[in-house]
């Protein structure tokens, strides 16, 4: 009897330890997996705010050409944009010889020449219109390690014209990923699909620019089509071996990996490991407390799995504030520019399958950076709750979406709306906002004013996918700045 029993208390005592071994695995894949997602989006944000800049200036520059008049205003504008963009170094435009045109970040040396980027490169012997995010590269003319963003510039044939380029700080990257805490031998990484490391919290041997495309990582993503989960294996910069929770960008062929190491992870559970055989071998050894210690064991236990329920029902309270927290902008109350383009995704199906017109509405606050020197932040701050305001009033139904795009600028979903009634809307919008009266001398309205772009369209037929319907209003937008400002412009290809 005592011989089953201590054989009884050794298998339960082992299937404790091998449960509480996967339970602790699973939590640090999880904890990986979703750090590695959320992280991945802040990535694929800050790319889209560049990008959608770059965009842009490539549009603006092929339309109205190369002029000095017309690459001032870019240059303006772009330096209005950086204002929000603090990830972004700057933006340059070089011509077909690689001698810049225009750059927002500091006057380039007469010697400045990009003819031999890897960027300039591509885009001189490939036609691809598409944004290509190049390894990482010491800028000439600031010396910082950046993430090379460009396009392709053509003339009006249709050739080779130059290219626009956006550079992202790589110690940004680099900054925030050390600010979270994954031990010693923890490590971020957001790597390049083709296997180029784009920033990393631990800065390999090989410096800012290294290949990992022989992982067995990105061999699971680019092979076998995975595009989010774990892996656990031996790093190839350092050996050491890691958890890898990983998530791809569906946008950019970007994705991130985030890793801590399986030894330090695993210690607290080896910790526990022992303890708990330790009190088994104390158990069989003074067996006539084995009931006392037993029941003592089981109490541990029912603390132990009470604390961690108590632990997981705080923890998914907060993951459900910082959802709602993460879809919404903090100063305006508005939907932030990710919750934009989920709604915006989710109302293009919706119209599509009833074959119904989407509209979208993009505004800019005209002058605001003047607006802001004149009175100051925090008075910005508050004209920009105004604007917000009345945008609000202005979505009466229920499917109709506000959200800030980015700094000064605000957008409107409009489902089910075609171009009069979206159009109707936004000139409702830009006369209740000029009629708040918010002075603004920096104007020659003298008072604050909006510029609004409109387009509208039944997806599937008029567009095919929502960065179609974004780049036909941001194009009506430049079209109301042009005319003079305080007006709403249509996109003239809209329903």
């Amino acid at each position: 009897m005592t011989l089953v029993v201590g054989v009884a208390f050794l298998l339960l005592t082992y299937l404790q330890v091998d449960w509480d071994r996967r339970e602790a695995l699973r939590q640090h894949i999880d904890d990986m997996q979703n750090l590695s997602t959320a992280l991945t989006r802040q990535a694929e944000s800050t790319i889209r705010d560049a990008h959608t800049v770059a965009i842009g200036i490539q549009r603006k520059l092929e339309m109205s050409g190369y002029g000095a008049e017309n690459l001032h205003e870019v240059l303006e504008v772009s330096r209005a944009q950086l204002v929000t963009l603090r990830d972004v170094e700057g933006f340059t435009v070089v011509d077909a010889e690689g001698r810049p045109l225009l750059t927002t970040i500091q006057e380039p040396s007469a010697a400045y020449n990009a003819s031999d980027r890897d960027y300039f490169t591509f885009h001189h012997v490939t036609k691809n219109h598409g944004l290509l995010i190049g390894a990482p590269i010491q800028s000439r003319i600031t010396g910082q390690w950046v993430i090379p963003l460009s396009l392709r510039l053509n003339d009006a044939n249709g050739e080779f014209a130059g290219v626009v380029l956006a550079t992202l700080y790589i110690q940004r990257f680099v900054d925030f990923y050390q600010t979270i805490d994954l031990g010693s031998e923890g490590v971020i990484g957001l790597v390049n699909r083709d296997g180029t490391n784009l920033a990393r919290s631990r800065l390999a041997d090989q410096g800012y620019a290294f290949s990992v495309s022989r992982s067995p990582l990105l061999r699971i993503i680019n092979e076998d089509g995975v595009m989010r989960g774990s892996i656990v294996l031996k790093a190839m910069t350092d050996d050491v071996r890691r958890i890898y929770g990983f998530d791809t960008s569906a946008e950019y062929p970007i994705l991130v990996t985030a890793a801590v190491s399986e030894e330090q992870a695993m210690q607290p559970w080896r910790n526990r490991a022992l303890q708990t055989w330790a009190l088994t071998g104390s158990v069989l050894i003074i067996f006539m407390s084995m009931a006392w210690m037993m029941w003592r064991a089981l109490g541990r236990q029912g603390r132990m799995e009470a604390r961690l329920q108590a632990m997981h029902r705080s923890l998914t309270s907060a993951n459900h504030a910082l959802e709602i927290i993460a879809g919404e902008d903090a100063l305006t109350g508005l939907a932030n520019r990710r919750r934009l383009d989920e709604m915006l995704q989710a109302a293009f199906s919706s119209t599509a399958a009833q074959g119904q017109s989407l509209s979208f509405v993009l505004l800019d606050v005209d002058y605001f950076k003047r607006f802001n020197d004149q009175h100051g932040h925090p008075a910005g701050d508050e004209a920009l709750k105004q604007v917000a305001a009345v945008l609000k009033r202005h979505a009466k139904r229920s499917a109709d979406t506000t959200a800030r795009y980015g700094g000064e600028e605000l957008a409107l979903i409009l489902p089910g709306a075609e171009r009069a009634a979206a159009m109707a809307v936004a000139e409702a919008i830009r006369a209740d906002v000029e009629a708040l009266a918010i002075a603004n001398q920096g104007s020659p309205y003298g008072a604050l004013t909006l510029s609004i772009g409109v387009a509208s369209g039944i997806p599937g037929h008029d567009m095919q996918a929502p960065a179609d319907l974004i780049t036909a209003a941001d194009i009506a937008l430049y079209a109301a700045k042009g005319a003079g400002r305080n007006r709403v412009a249509c996109d003239e290809n809209s329903d």
